[in-house]
C-alpha cells in the first residue's frame, strides 16, 4: 500500500510540473503575425521600402516582421529575442520620429508585454528587423520565426508574408 501512496505521489509531482510548464507555454500568444515582402535582393530600394529606414551599410536587403503579442499571464513578460532562418541577423527594433520630424530606427533590449496585456509591433513603432536575408521575401511565402520571452521561453511564429 505504501508503494502505491509514494507512486502517487511522485505522479501528483510529475503532472503538477508538467501543467505548470504548459501554462508557461501558453501564457504567450500570437496573433495576425505578417512580414513584409522584399523582392530582388541586389536592389538598394528593396531594403529601404521594407520599414521606411535604410539598414547599416553592408548589412544586406532587410525587412519587418510585425505582430500582436498578447500576455494572459498576470506578471509581466518581455521579448527579449527573435531568430529566423531567412536572416542573417534577427534583432528587435523601434521606430520613432522625433519633435523635429525626423524618423529613426534602433535596436532596443526588448519589448514589455504588461500582464494580462497586449504589445501591437506594427510598421513606424517596435518590430522585428530581419537583416541580410538570405532569400527573396516574397508573397504568398510564410517565415518562421522563434521569439523568446523572459518568462514564458519560445514561441514559434508562422508570420505569411504581405505586401501592405
Amino acid at each position: 500500500m505504501k508503494k502505491y501512496l509514494v507512486l502517487l505521489i511522485a505522479l501528483s509531482f510529475v503532472l503538477s510540473a508538467c501543467a505548470s510548464s504548459a501554462k508557461q507555454a501558453s501564457s504567450i500568444e500570437v496573433s495576425n503575425a505578417w512580414v513584409r515582402t522584399v523582392g530582388g535582393m541586389q536592389s538598394k530600394e528593396a531594403s529601404t521600402s521594407a520599414t521606411g529606414m535604410q539598414p547599416k551599410e553592408g548589412a544586406g536587403p532587410a525587412t519587418g516582421a510585425f505582430m500582436v503579442i498578447k500576455n494572459n499571464s498576470d506578471a509581466t513578460d518581455k521579448l527579449i529575442k527573435a531568430e529566423s532562418d531567412v536572416a542573417k541577423m534577427v534583432q528587435i527594433h523601434l521606430s520613432e520620429v522625433d519633435a523635429n520630424g525626423v524618423s529613426s530606427m534602433h535596436e532596443v533590449d526588448g519589448v514589455d508585454i504588461p500582464a494580462g496585456g497586449s504589445a501591437e509591433l506594427k510598421p513606424g513603432s517596435y518590430h522585428v528587423m530581419l537583416i541580410g536575408l538570405q532569400q527573396d521575401i516574397k508573397e504568398g511565402d510564410t517565415v518562421s520565426i522563434t521569439l523568446t520571452f523572459q518568462n514564458a521561453g519560445k514561441v514559434t511564429v508562422e508570420a505569411p508574408v504581405k505586401t501592405p
